[in-house]
């Protein structure tokens, strides 16, 4: 279970780097940049759940 927890954790927090990544680059039109902001702070939420998880 700990193993999982951790390759979690990895694919969340390369997640939210690519999501900053994008909003950083992407224009500010068309409500892009909100998409990618709530998904950012959908990511950022299972990380914090993921790292209170501790097994």
């Amino acid at each position: 279970m700990k193993e999982e927890i951790e390759v979690l954790k990895r694919l969340a927090e390369k997640a939210l780097k690519e999501l900053d990544e994008a909003y950083k680059r992407i224009p500010d039109v068309n409500n892009g940049k909100a998409y990618l902001w709530r998904g950012k702070e959908r990511v950022r939420l299972m990380l914090k759940i993921l790292n209170d998880m501790e097994v």
